[in-house]
């Protein structure tokens, strides 16, 4: 196990001549999830004040009437990496959430989000050389599929008009299926191919508060206090470490006519995973921030049509050969009324630009989002 490991890890920045690792998959994963479509397009910056991202429970009072959210975002990334390119699609649902109100000042809320992605496949050539004095042209192949997922069950109380508080319990599970192949062009030698999964469950318990000073100002802040992830393969317990804590702070501002301000700051402690893992992955600790505009421009037969825009900054969880990995994004979104405006479809484009303090490897992908949120 530790040597396909190894071999997996030190694969995702090797030169291929059919395709590249990536810079934000190294490690445990891509953190995809958390932001709904309409925070995408806002980047980020109102996620303390947003009942459709799963972080602050304390805006779950926010929610209105019941309904569900779900969320589908492909990503088409292009990587390069000494002097070769590779352009590959992933295709996310990073979140499905659904709410209701039990009484007046209560609403309860269960959500699934992608915690960190680990989906990727890179490839390489060679020769290889045998000790008889024989070599042969081989093709190697490594690839994993699956994340960690966090499962949260949220309760918010709404203590005036103008303050609601909220916790929630989390439940981190998932897998990931890590696979080498080789395969020779000379028949005469055969192919290799090595499969194994690793499988994590873990716990963890936020809370949040939402505060209205005044009708145009909406401050969250919310805190996630982390908890016990373990690492398996079949029943055995490989490793474990501790959930990363999360702390946030966010304000929107709605007294201009027409125009939401809003920014957002959120501290990550990911280095809390770095035993979770061979010491090959290491993870950091990292800022995620974001500013963003709305202006609701008018629509279709009547109903105002949301446009935003968004600027993110952050650091990604795992180093890509002991650097440092930022991540900065630049969204485009609106959102659409249906139902006379019960229900809402979110739109955003978002162009992220990773890198790192790595000659001549860059990575930048778009990043397509659609949000259904559904009431009946």
């Amino acid at each position: 196990m530790r040597l396909l490991l190894t071999l997996v890890l030190g694969a995702t920045l090797v030169s291929s001549a059919a395709a590249q690792g990536t810079l934000s998959t190294q490690g445990f994963g891509y953190p995809a999830g958390g932001l709904s479509t309409r925070a995408e397009g806002l980047g980020g910056s109102i996620t303390e004040n947003d009942p459709l991202s799963p972080l602050n429970p304390a805006t779950l009072a926010t929610w209105g009437r019941p309904g569900l959210y779900f969320q589908y975002d492909p990503e088409f990334r292009r990587v390069q990496a000494n002097g070769t390119k590779d352009n590959t699609l992933t295709a996310r649902f990073p979140i499905i959430s659904g709410a209701l109100n039990v009484g007046p000042r209560i609403t309860v809320g269960i959500s699934s989000t992608t915690f960190l992605d680990r989906t990727w496949e890179t490839s390489r050539t060679g020769y290889a050389h045998f000790a008889t004095g024989d070599s042969s042209l081989y093709s190697e192949s490594f690839s994993t599929d699956g994340a960690i997922n966090d499962v949260r069950l949220a309760g918010s109380f709404l203590v005036t008009p103008a303050l609601s508080i909220g916790i929630a319990g989390h439940v981190l599970t998932g897998q990931n299926r890590l696979l080498i192949a080789r395969t020779f062009a000379d028949t005469n030698f055969s192919a290799f191919s090595q499969a194994s999964t690793l499988s994590y469950t873990g716990h963890s318990f936020s809370g949040g508060v939402e505060w209205r000073p005044i009708p145009a100002v909406s401050v969250g802040v919310s805190g996630d206090a982390g908890g016990t992830m373990h690492a398996y393969r079949n029943d055995t317990t490989l490793s474990s470490a501790r959930v990363p804590k999360r702390f946030g702070a966010g304000a929107v501002f709605g007294g201009v006519s027409g125009v939401l301000l809003s920014a957002n700051a959120e501290w990550n402690g990911w280095s809390a995973l770095n035993g979770l893992a061979e010491s090959e992955i290491k993870a950091v600790d990292g800022w995620d921030w974001g500013l963003g505009a709305e202006v609701r421009a008018p629509g279709l037969f009547g109903q105002e049509l949301p446009v935003r825009l968004g600027y993110r900054h952050r650091i990604l969880p795992f180093e890509a050969s002991e650097t440092q990995v930022h991540e900065t994004d630049y969204s485009l979104g609106f959102g659409i009324p249906v139902s006379r405006g019960r229900s809402r479809v979110d739109l955003s484009v978002t162009r992220a630009n990773r890198s790192a303090s790595l000659a001549d490897v860059s990575e930048h992908a778009w990043i397509l989002s659609a949000g259904f949120f559904i009431r009946p």
